[in-house]
């Protein structure tokens, strides 16, 4: 009889064995995760750049035939409208030269003509008539030269051209090409900066970037830029680009030819949707290829997933557009591995 309960005690122990292994193994494990708290420090920044203000067009302006100054710019700084004289050589000689292939030209046409006459009636051969035609054409085109080289003394302003530096002092003899005056097209002013070949793709969209600048000589005023062109081969060294951006009022700003300005280059996505940083590997994807993140909840400790709208990659992170709030706090790492209300604990180390 005793034998018979012994026997039951541990059959019964044995059961209630089961039992809490049964219990150990439905009860699921407990994962560690990494969590990152969303706030203000991961807001999307804008990137920064170093540029410098030019003029629309800058260019040195010289004589294509030689001689002595007559005429130059009185003032530096001084805008000549377009068309009007920007500089003049002494014109003498060339008028003398223009005067003496003029008179050259008149005597080879009536040459011409009397010879003409003369070939209607046979008086001469056609191989003379030929020789004195020839003789007038060339009188021809050396009249036009002396009056070319005569308009070559007179240097015209080629757009309304501010006077940036006086070059050659008045009355020096100058041969051809030597360069007189500076001068710039200052109707629009352009600020130049170099970005890296990943960024440049989207800078010259201007519907998906605000750019805005400051001048170092006046801290603290922005103003906005607006795209005007880029060069598409990359500097040999930086591996960067040239993107020119125009200054839209520049007299307001006070902005001038040379000056120095800082560029800031901001997602207009992420400006407006207030977009949020987070890292690349926090996102995850449902089975309908919808961004999603999981939110975890400390109230149970469990996680819950949360779709997202995302923009445009960034190295190692990504900007959040929609769905999540700062303070919220998100797993950082192994997204994959999760599920709706799976129970998680953090790592004492946070984001």
């Amino acid at each position: 009889m005793k034998r018979a309960v012994g026997l039951m005690a541990m059959v019964a122990l044995a059961l209630a064995g089961c039992n809490g292994d049964q219990a150990a193994e439905d009860e699921p494990a407990v994962r560690v995760v990494k969590l990152m708290e969303v706030g203000e420090h991961t807001l999307v920044p804008s990137r920064r750049f170093v540029g410098r203000v030019e003029a629309l067009r800058t260019v040195d302006l010289s004589f294509r035939v030689g001689g002595q100054l007559i005429e130059v710019p009185p003032r530096q700084g001084e805008t000549i409208p377009e068309g009007e004289s920007v500089a003049r050589l002494d014109p003498t000689d060339f008028e003398l030269a223009v005067r003496r292939a003029e008179a050259e030209y008149q005597l080879a046409r009536r040459e011409m003509e009397r010879t003409r006459q003369l070939l209607e009636t046979n008086a001469i051969s056609q191989s003379a008539f030929d020789e004195v035609r020839t003789q007038y054409e060339l009188a021809e085109v050396q009249r036009d030269s002396a009056r070319q080289d005569l308009s070559y003394t007179t240097i015209e302003a080629p757009f309304d051209a501010m006077v940036t530096r006086r070059l050659v002092e008045n009355h020096s003899n100058v041969q051809p090409n030597t360069a007189i005056a500076r001068v710039q097209d200052v109707t629009e002013l352009r600020v130049r900066i170099n970005v890296p070949e990943t960024l440049v793709r989207n800078v010259v969209n201007p519907e998906r970037f605000e750019v805005e600048a400051e001048l170092l000589s006046v801290p603290g005023e922005r103003f906005p830029l607006e795209y005007r062109e880029h060069v598409t081969e990359p500097d040999d060294v930086a591996q960067t680009y040239q993107v020119e951006f125009a200054i839209p009022d520049h007299e307001a700003v006070g902005a001038m030819p040379g000056m120095t300005a800082s560029v800031s280059v901001s997602l207009i996505d992420a400006i407006e949707h207030g977009a949020l940083r987070i890292p690349v590997a926090a996102l995850d994807t449902d089975n309908e290829g919808n961004f999603r993140v999981w939110v975890y909840r400390a109230d149970d400790q469990r996680v819950e997933p949360r779709q997202v709208m995302v923009g445009q990659l960034h190295g190692d992170t990504v900007p959040v557009l929609a769905g999540l709030q700062p303070g919220e706090r998100i797993v950082a790492a192994g997204a994959h591995l999760l599920h709706e209300d799976m129970r998680v604990r953090p790592m004492e180390e946070t984001l």
